[in-house]
């Protein structure tokens, strides 16, 4: 059915959530099992090389909700395991604007102690970026800034990401779409400028015993035009193969997730139940995630 752009610019202006002020980027709850769809410099710094696939359906109840699916994987390069490679494709549809692209990522370590390491990461991207004004009901049919048609813009972009890390602990750094090209869609710009975005994460690893560990991490993400939202997120192990975790998003929702590991393969799934105003509007959000760790490491190999 279609949608008149009216109730469509209503339901979001009312809505306060930060997450619809700053939905240039994809929004993921389950970082904490693939953190390389929010930095590059995570390419390389496992002992395996994972696929993973991910799959999300947000605010699901309001038409035309945010929709995102991305195929991303990484790999160790080198003869002493100092570079990472890594890329990922992905759809991210919010209402009339999809963006779908390729990114390409390298990655450079240096070893700051025994067990500590520092790792430097760059992605190049390109999307295409389409405004499609089919799905429209327009009230002046004589409007001339509304043809009906579907415009499409190809975008370059790049991010740039540093990961402290040994075993028991984690700091990142990332920032998105760092050219913040204007995009000219239907002759405006101002409303179609890439915003650069910024994240920290940071976590520690808790052994509580042979047989459970505690991950607590905290997120931190901020844009130019929004004030900072907090992830405060918590997962507990058991035998490393099952995983149960928490979060909480500062002003948008309360996630709830669950996983496990069956030899090389890895699944996950979150529910996010929204806090923000849109929850009159929305069930809330699922994100599924499956994965495949390949390639393991021995000592004094390398997959090049």
């Amino acid at each position: 059915m279609k949608k008149t752009l009216v109730i469509l610019i209503l339901i979001f202006a009312v809505a306060g959530s930060q997450s619809v002020k700053a939905q240039q980027q994809p929004l993921y709850s389950q970082y904490m099992l693939n953190d390389f769809l929010l930095n590059p410099a995570i390419a390389g710094t496992t002992t395996y090389s994972p696929i993973a696939l991910t799959a999300r359906q947000q605010w699901v109840g309001i038409d035309d909700h945010p929709r995102t699916i991305a195929l991303s994987g990484h790999t160790f390069l080198g003869r002493n395991d100092e570079m990472g490679a890594g890329g990922m494709i992905y759809s991210d549809v919010f209402g009339p604007i999809a963006r779908t692209g390729v990114m390409g990522t390298y990655a450079y370590k240096i070893r700051i102690t025994n067990k500590t390491k520092l790792s430097f990461g760059l992605s190049l991207s390109a999307f295409q970026m389409k405004f499609d004004e089919s799905d429209f009901n327009i009230i002046d049919d004589n409007d001339v800034a509304f043809t009906g048609a579907a415009e499409t813009k190809m975008v370059p972009d790049a991010n740039f990401g540093m990961y402290l890390y040994n075993e028991k602990y984690f700091v990142g750094y990332t920032t998105a779409q760092m050219f913040q090209f204007q995009v000219k869609i239907n002759g405006a710009t101002d409303l179609s400028r890439m915003i650069r975005h910024h994240y920290i994460l940071a976590g520690y690893k808790f052994t509580m015993n042979d047989n459970l560990k505690l991950e607590p991490s905290l997120m931190l993400r901020t844009t130019e035009k929004t004030s900072m939202q907090v992830d405060i997120n918590a997962k507990v192990l058991y035998k490393d193969n099952y995983w149960l975790g928490i979060s909480y998003r500062t002003g948008d929702a309360f996630i709830a997730m669950i996983g496990l590991k069956a030899d090389r393969y890895f699944i996950g799934y979150a529910f996010d139940y929204t806090l923000s105003n849109l929850s009159d509007f929305t069930y809330g959000s699922h994100e599924f995630l499956i994965g495949y760790k390949i390639n393991k490491q021995t000592k004094g190999k390398t997959l090049i």
